[in-house]
Parts: structure tokens; C-alpha cells; sequence
């Protein structure tokens, strides 16, 4: 390993060179410093003589020698008496008795629940940021079109009350024309439909007066109906005296 380092220029010795270092940083102000440093150096070094008057050493502070002043209170009496305790009721008189349970159970339904706050977590720390409150949600009662009815709504109206009219419009077209029926071919209806009112109210009266079948209690429902319709156009051609059919 010797060998391979060897090198020809190494035979020359090479001359040694001293280091120089820069000279220290000396500040201009380090004199000024150092007489402004002994100059207050001693300034407190003492406070002068006492004084107060000290007393001597055989004056020394004993028990109950200190005057103390102690400051004065002044007594207040109240005029007003205080209220005294109720007294119990007497053993025989009933004392009102208090559900607490039951009162509880009202105040719990007429509680209302708390409404849940929108809230968004964005640290893994667990702290939390109230959106509504930071200014974070969007709040639609700033927005101009608030609480009205929005554009396409209204038109969605429009087009179904146009609708409306052009299909009563149709129907109207392909009606035809009515009228009047005469007096002898209401009363001769009203004959008709009274005779048979008659006949089914025979029927119902011969009905079992026990129904535990089901062909019994079709039955009956079923002339109920039937009865019930008859009576409701009996009493319309008995109402009206002027009616109108189609041709």
C-alpha cells in the first residue's frame, strides 16, 4: 500500500508555513464601557446612617407590649323579625300527597329535544368547529330570493292550468248537447225507482235476524246498497224539478 502512495514530488521536502491569524475585533466603545462600569460600580454600596431613632438592645419586643387598634364595628339590630318555621299539620288533617314519579314523566314529554348542532371535526385531536357559528355553512336567509316561490314552479303551474283548460276545452267539444226531461218521464221514474226501493226493502225485512254465515252478511251488505243508492236518486228527482240528460 506504501508502494502505490509513493510519489516523486513527496522526495522534495516542502517548507512549513505558519499560520497568521487575524487580529482580534476590538469595539471603539470597550474604553467608554468599562469607565461607565467603575464609575457606578459603588454607588449603592451603603445607605448612610439611620434615621430613625433605634432603641437599645434590652428593649426588645416582649408579649403583649404591642398596642394594637383594632377596628370598631358597630352593632345593628334589625326591627324586622324573621318568619317562623311553618308548623306541621296536625296528625289528623290529610297531607297532600306529591307523585314525583308521575310529575317527572310530564316534564320529560313536555321537554324538547336538543336539535343537533352541524359540527366538523378537523383535527385528529378531536377539535371541533361549530359550522354555523364559524361562518362556515351557508345561511339562506341572507339570500335575496328567500322565501319566495321559485321560477320554475311557477312555471310548472302555468303548464298544468293551460293543460286543464285545453282538456275541459276538448271535452267541451265532444259533449253533447242536453235536455230537458219532461215531467211525465221524471214522475213515471220516480214511480219506478220508488216501486223498487219497495221490493228490496221486502227482501231486507225477510232477512234472518242472525247473520253468522257469510253468504248472509253478503247478502245484506249488498242490499243495503243497493237501497241506499235508490234512496240518493229518489230524493234528487224529488228535489230538482227541472232535469237535464244527455241525447
Amino acid at each position: 500500500m506504501d508502494e502505490c502512495r509513493e510519489n516523486i514530488k513527496n522526495l522534495i521536502p516542502k517548507p512549513i508555513v505558519a499560520v497568521v491569524k487575524p487580529p482580534m475585533h476590538r469595539s471603539v466603545f470597550t474604553e467608554s464601557v468599562k469607565r461607565g462600569y467603575n464609575m457606578n460600580k459603588d454607588c449603592h454600596r451603603t445607605m448612610g446612617y439611620a434615621k430613625v431613632h433605634l432603641d437599645p438592645p434590652s428593649q426588645f419586643l416582649k408579649k403583649n407590649t404591642r398596642i394594637v387598634i383594632r377596628p370598631s364595628v358597630e352593632k345593628v339590630k334589625c326591627d324586622k323579625k324573621s318568619p317562623r318555621v311553618p308548623k306541621l299539620a296536625p296528625p289528623g288533617e290529610p297531607r297532600p300527597k306529591k307523585n314525583i314519579i308521575a310529575e317527572n314523566i310530564v316534564a320529560v314529554k313536555r321537554t324538547l329535544p336538543p336539535l343537533s348542532k352541524h359540527n366538523v371535526q378537523d383535527t385528529k385531536d378531536g377539535h371541533v368547529i361549530d359550522l354555523k357559528n364559524a361562518g362556515l355553512e351557508p345561511t339562506y336567509v341572507c339570500k335575496k330570493n328567500y322565501g319566495k316561490t321559485p321560477k320554475y314552479i311557477i312555471k310548472m303551474y302555468k303548464e298544468k292550468e293551460m293543460a286543464r283548460q285545453k282538456e275541459e276545452e276538448r271535452i267541451r267539444t265532444i259533449k253533447r248537447p242536453y235536455r230537458l226531461l219532461p215531467q211525465e218521464e221524471r214522475l213515471e221514474l220516480l214511480n219506478g225507482l220508488k216501486t223498487n226501493w219497495a221490493e228490496l226493502y221486502k227482501e231486507f225485512l225477510l232477512l234472518p235476524m242472525i247473520t253468522d254465515t257469510v253468504p248472509k252478511i253478503n247478502r245484506k251488505s249488498m242490499l243495503d246498497k243497493e237501497l241506499g243508492s235508490l234512496e240518493k236518486d229518489i230524493d234528487l228527482l224529488e228535489r230538482n224539478l227541472n232535469i237535464y240528460v244527455e241525447e
